[in-house]
């Protein structure tokens, strides 16, 4: 028997404009780091998802100012990690029905995500879904597609009582089967070669 659901955060639940980040680097780096990191930014993130055991302000620092050949300092990760808080987000569409349909049969709710945990929480408040999670677990704890994260996420219940909801592949499906839990693979737009659904509203008929 389910009796957790464990969501990913973005692309799952919400989607951000996280072009309104260019604004804060724009604001505290020179214009020639400014281009050097910016072009760069998101395959960073990608690389020290896969590099790194978990996000950590101080590692992350480090990170990017190796990696990228600019000063990011742990005050501007600081800075990063509030700033996201407020970018525009609309909700995935039957994000709510299904949240209340499972709700109403006494089945949890918590996120598991890839960057900080104080972000998240923020992000969850302003959009107004927060009632609706038992919990929100960032990266500061595990990175997916890690093993121990999927288990951590869980709670006090058994791998097998879970279900995890994503819609990346490798981290978020791949790593709850490989920790036991069930999943359910989100693919609204691109085609899929594995078992997927196009629609939330879909796992209505399936729990």
């Amino acid at each position: 028997m389910v009796k957790r659901f464990i969501w990913d955060l973005d692309g799952t639940i919400l989607d951000g404009d996280f072009s309104k980040e260019e604004e804060l680097f724009k604001e505290n780096l020179s214009e020639e780091d400014f281009l050097k990191f910016n072009k760069q930014r998101w395959d960073l993130i990608k690389a020290y998802e896969r590099e790194c055991p978990r996000y950590n302000k101080e590692l992350l620092s480090d990170f990017l100012s190796i990696r990228s050949g600019v000063m990011i300092s742990p005050d501007l990760i600081d800075n990063w990690i509030n700033y996201i808080i407020n970018i525009n987000e609309c909700i995935h569409p039957g994000v709510i029905e299904v949240l209340d349909y499972l709700n109403s049969l006494g089945i949890e709710n918590v996120i598991y995500s890839n960057w900080f945990t104080e972000t998240q929480v923020g992000r969850i408040k302003k959009i107004g879904l927060d009632s609706y999670f038992k919990e929100i677990i960032g990266a500061d704890y595990y990175m997916k597609p890690d093993k121990e994260g999927f288990i951590y996420a869980c709670g006090e219940y058994k791998p097998s009582e879970c279900v995890m909801v994503g819609d990346n592949y490798i981290k978020d499906i791949l790593g709850a089967l490989n920790a036991g839990l069930k999943a359910v693979y989100y693919c609204p737009n691109d085609k899929a070669y594995v078992p997927h659904v196009k629609k939330l509203s879909m796992i209505k008929e399936m729990y």
